[in-house]
């Protein structure tokens, strides 16, 4: 009987052993997966098919004088890729949408919000449309944030909540999603 429980122990620290390694495998997997994807990952807005690069890397390419007698390239294709994704990365579409001031919604006391932001598109022709349609943008903002309260806008969140609603009507104009990010340059609720 004594030789079962001796037996039974060991098995028993084994698969406790097991599940513990199994456990701690997939948080270091998560983990690594979380990283990539927040940080390694190139933004499929900006360069949807590698395009943008391919095109920087051949005027980048025609740009080259072409002497007789060159010292050997010592930058690869690869290298000169990266440098293209990294100049595609930064040419920015972005909009500056004017200071606008809003009654909010509150019933009890007369409250208003005085908003400036900048938007980041995806591509220059999104960029013109929003540009050629400013009237209708500021209609849709206008709209849309009378429509708060000051409980609503006071919290972070609010304000992320805010910036998301915004993308989604802008991207309502446009027709298409091209909104990438909300850049709040003022922001004033009194």
């Amino acid at each position: 009987m004594s030789n079962e429980l001796a037996e039974e122990a060991p098995k028993k620290s084994k698969v406790k052993f097991f599940i513990i390694l199994f456990i701690l495998l997939l948080l270091i997997l998560g983990g690594v997966a979380c990283y990539w994807w927040l940080n390694l990952r190139a933004p499929e807005a900006l360069a949807p098919n590698n395009q943008v690069a391919e095109e920087v890397v051949d005027e980048q390419e025609a740009e080259e004088p072409q002497n007789e007698v060159t010292a050997p390239d010592k930058t690869t294709k690869q290298d000169k890729k990266k440098a293209a994704k990294k100049t595609a990365k930064t040419k920015l579409n972005i909009v500056t949408i004017p200071t606008v001031t809003i009654n909010l919604a509150d019933k009890d006391v007369i409250r208003y919000l005085k908003i400036g932001f900048d938007i980041e598109l995806s591509t220059k022709d999104s960029a013109e449309s929003i540009e050629e349609q400013k009237a209708k943008v500021r209609d849709s903002i206008i709209i849309l944030l009378s429509s708060k309260t000051y409980n609503e806008l006071a919290t972070t969140e609010g304000k992320i909540r805010i910036k998301n609603e915004i993308a989604t009507r802008l991207n309502q104009i446009l027709g298409v999603p091209r909104v990438v990010q909300i850049y709040f340059n003022e922001f004033v609720v009194n």
